[in-house]
């Protein structure tokens, strides 16, 4: 439902700006904003904004949480009920998430997240998003930590 909805947002924003007078509507940059699957369909930004996720998850929406961080990391706290699959072990592990409604990745900061996420899209898992600036930026905008 989430990337739905973001979609639906981007549509609206892009038939907004041709309706002001431009001649073509604003494009995201393809290589933050979307992703090609083999049948040419673009999706959903693979960045996800924790203030949005923070509200999402509040409504009650259906949404995996997937820290890829070591197991030293998680130890320290981690997102309530989050799967936790270290990113090194997501190749071999990735069918644990794949029938999810959608799935955000996370970790320290965004990077592992990111790779994560084009991993799961690589593999079909096309709801997966990372995290804008990982569990740092979730505890910034009051997310809790179990």
């Amino acid at each position: 439902m989430g990337l739905l909805r973001r979609l639906a947002r981007r549509a609206l924003r892009g038939s907004e700006s041709s309706r002001a007078g431009s001649a073509e509507p604003a494009r995201p940059k393809p290589s933050q904003e979307t992703r090609q699957p083999a049948d040419g369909v673009a999706l959903a930004s693979i960045h996800c904004d924790p203030q949005e996720l923070k509200e999402r998850l509040e409504a009650g929406e259906d949404i995996v949480m997937l820290d890829v961080r070591t197991p030293e990391e998680v130890a320290t706290g981690t997102m309530a009920s989050a799967v936790h699959i270290p990113l090194d072990q997501l190749e071999q592990r990735w069918e644990e998430v794949k029938d999810a409604n959608e799935v955000v990745c996370y970790c320290k900061a965004g990077g592992r997240s990111l790779k994560a996420a084009e991993l799961l899209r690589a593999r079909g898992v096309f709801n997966a998003t990372s995290l804008e600036g990982g569990i740092g930026a979730w505890s910034a905008v009051g997310g809790e930590l179990a």
